[in-house]
């Protein structure tokens, strides 16, 4: 009995460390997309931090206070953290990034279920994680 309780906080534990570490991955100076509205992600760099979230600076001059659900670093990933099933930014033919998620992989292409309905194939280096 001992075994299994000291297993599952084990597990519970890594969890939440895990979670931490993601959590914590943002950062003042980061270059990111956030969220501006629905479907509109922006390009933009961390400033400072703000309640509840990042103070994002966009390129545009706008900014917005974004909670760390609404912003992705601008760094392509690694290929192994890109799985069926993982919610990206992907580069769409008008060169900006949309939130999707990945259907299918399938030699260097990356099937994206767009958010809007849209389906398209980019390469990893058009993905960012969000």
């Amino acid at each position: 009995m001992r075994k299994m309780v000291f297993v599952s906080l084990v597990v519970l534990l890594g969890l939440a460390a895990g979670y931490a570490v993601a959590a914590g991955a943002l950062k003042v100076g980061d270059v990111v997309y956030a969220e501006w509205s629905a479907n509109g992600w922006y390009h933009g760099k961390i400033d400072k931090s703000c309640q509840g979230g990042w103070h994002i600076a966009f390129d545009d001059g706008d900014q917005k206070c974004c909670t760390p659900a609404q912003i992705a670093k601008d760094v392509v990933p690694p290929a192994a953290q890109v799985k069926v099933g993982t919610k990206v930014l992907a580069q769409w033919s008008d060169q900006k990034y949309y939130p999707g998620t990945v259907s299918a992989i399938a030699g260097g292409d990356y099937s994206i279920h767009f958010d809007d309905g849209d389906n398209g194939k980019v390469k990893l280096a058009q993905i960012r994680l969000r």
